[in-house]
């Protein structure tokens, strides 16, 4: 990877974990243990991730996903659920409250802007055209790419998002697609919407994503944040947090 000549550095954090339970429980560890700007890349196993006040099965096909054996997880930020698998890259950008950011950081809507155009411009170097449609997607020709969703604290920021390489565009669709029924206001609902595999070569893409403002170098997880993370993953493998109801209501 190159060299940036930028003072201000980052860690580049390129992680997978054994299962969605324990990937989605570093999401939260990463943001919690934030010391530094840091970039994680990762790929999850075949599952759905919904947003953190969805009800799950308003949010995709709980039947279908228990006879597949495709694990339903919730994050810990908003928004609507996404497809995690195969063709499937994730990525996670970590930012310390600092002072030290360059990055726009007041609210959601900021928050999606800037890392939205960090993205696109690495795809724009990989040679894939794409458009950011506000408040949180980039799409193509085809459809959606990529989606967002962010989480702002008053020491740390965390947004993150999906993009489809070369998924399985037809089982994203089947997984992703929500009930008609409807229900409380305050439960989020999911966007229903047409998809697109963009293409980009997983490295380059890494590389040119890595080579944003901060410098993103390759980092290690540490023993500390290893001791958080196991104290986290419990809550991801658990019924109640994953298809439960956020607000304490409903008895799923």
């Amino acid at each position: 990877m190159r060299k940036s000549k930028r003072l201000l550095k980052g860690k580049l954090l390129d992680l997978v974990l054994a299962d969605p339970y324990s990937n989605l429980a570093l999401e939260e560890e990463l943001f919690l243990e934030a010391r530094m700007p840091t970039l994680r890349v990762w790929e999850n196993q075949k599952s759905v991730v919904i947003g953190r006040a969805q009800l799950a099965k308003y949010e995709t096909d709980l039947e279908y996903c228990r006879s597949r054996s495709i694990p339903v997880v919730r994050r810990m930020s908003a928004g609507g659920a996404v497809f995690n698998g195969p063709g499937n890259l994730n990525w996670s950008f970590y930012v310390p409250r600092n002072g030290r950011s360059p990055w726009p950081m007041g609210d959601a809507k900021s928050v999606f802007n800037s890392f939205a155009a960090m993205v696109n411009e690495a795809l724009r170097k990989c040679g894939v055209r794409c458009e950011f449609v506000p408040p949180n997607t980039l799409v193509d020709n085809g459809g959606k790419v990529c989606g967002m969703a962010a989480y702002l604290s008053k020491e740390t920021v965390l947004c993150h998002g999906t993009l489809l390489i070369d998924a399985d565009l037809d089982e994203v669709q089947r997984l992703t697609r929500p009930s008609a029924t409807k229900i409380g206001r305050r439960y989020p609902r999911s966007r229903f919407a047409e998809v697109s595999n963009c293409g980009v070569k997983r490295s380059d893409f890494v590389s040119e994503l890595a080579e944003s403002w901060v410098g993103f170098e390759e980092g290690e997880w540490s023993p500390a944040e290893k001791d958080t993370w196991s104290r986290l993953v419990g809550k991801y493998r658990s019924d109640e947090w994953n298809l439960g109801d956020p607000f304490g209501g409903e008895n799923l």
